[in-house]
């Protein structure tokens, strides 16, 4: 146990306490700029991830249609259909190069980091003897930021130590809120129109619960770590916005943002996804009911054969007035 808390300090908790430090002394004693920096610096390490995320998205999306074909394939539910499936799945992501688990890599990364950095925001304003004593082993020798402590944990009427629970009114609720939004629009930049009904399913529940929990989580959160949260995310969304090929955002039925090519594009989406639902509700009813095809275009004619005689009555009324 010794020797995974060695690790975790001198990977995580070294580096992260004396990066903040830096920061402090260097933007005038404001520890909300330094969590701000900090953040931008996490952002911009990570870009070379971001990029690999983006790429293994798009490849993935690219693999829907080849990927239903195989399901289509392996109608049966058993054992050795789900195996077979399972392995002819597997060879079409060795082929095309993609790993699904490589779309995680950014936010697995971020676990640590946001751990590291809880425990960081507590540790850098002791209050009491022990506190600092026990701080003064996280700093390197040759950091003279150790005169700082402790930090002024005020930024703009919020203590970042403290948990957002106990912020002021309205900082305790909008904190959260804005947290939430951040990553729901994050989500919805890496999103894209789906012609899977399944897979369409799974990112709405992603796109509502993530941004949800969050929202919750960052209520028992220090605020300088809601701080973090929140411009991690919005630095996401530019980076996300720039490297996915400035995709646009579909918000409450409009397009926001891209460029026009863009824009055509993911309209051109939405038409195909809407026709392929609208075939796969057809075979469904064919499947479950052969005779229902029939029935519905017989109440078509019906409606129509009603139609057509009310308009002859009334053309027959209008002559006679």
């Amino acid at each position: 146990m010794s020797f995974i808390s060695l690790i975790w300090n001198s990977i995580i908790m070294k580096p992260m306490i004396n990066s903040l430090a830096l920061l402090y002394d260097l933007l005038g004693d404001s520890f909300g700029l330094s969590i701000i920096s900090f953040t931008i610096l996490i952002r911009l390490i990570m870009i070379p991830l971001t990029i690999r995320q983006t790429k293994q998205m798009k490849k993935m999306q690219e693999l829907q249609p080849k990927l239903q074909a195989i399901q289509k394939k392996y109608p049966k539910k058993d054992v050795q259909t789900k195996q077979k499936m399972q392995k002819e799945t597997m060879a079409l992501y060795k082929e095309a190069g993609v790993n699904p688990i490589g779309c995680l890599g950014p936010l697995i990364i971020q676990m640590p980091i946001w751990i590291g950095l809880y425990r960081a925001i507590l540790k850098t304003s002791p209050s009491t003897p022990e506190g600092f004593v026990d701080l003064s082993k996280y700093f390197y020798s040759w950091n003279a930021s150790i005169s700082k402590i402790p930090f002024n944990s005020d930024f703009i009427g919020i203590d970042l130590v403290d948990f957002v629970q106990y912020a002021p009114t309205p900082w305790q609720f909008v904190l959260p809120i804005i947290v939430g939004a951040s990553m729901y629009l994050q989500q919805k930049f890496s999103m894209s129109p789906n012609t899977d009904a399944r897979q369409q399913q799974t990112q709405q529940m992603m796109l509502w619960m993530m941004p949800i929990m969050f929202a919750i989580f960052t209520w028992q959160f220090p605020a300088g770590l809601a701080v973090y949260i929140l411009f991690s995310n919005l630095i996401g969304i530019l980076i996300q916005y720039y490297i996915g090929g400035r995709q646009p955002i579909m918000l409450l039925g409009k397009l926001y943002f891209g460029t026009t090519d863009s824009r055509n594009e993911y309209l051109n989406k939405l038409v195909e996804n809407k026709k392929n639902n609208e075939e796969t509700n057809k075979q469904k009813i064919i499947k479950e009911d052969p005779n229902g095809t029939e029935d519905i275009q017989r109440k078509d004619s019906r409606r129509s054969n009603r139609r057509s005689s009310k308009n002859s009555r009334n053309r027959s009324r209008k002559s006679r007035n």
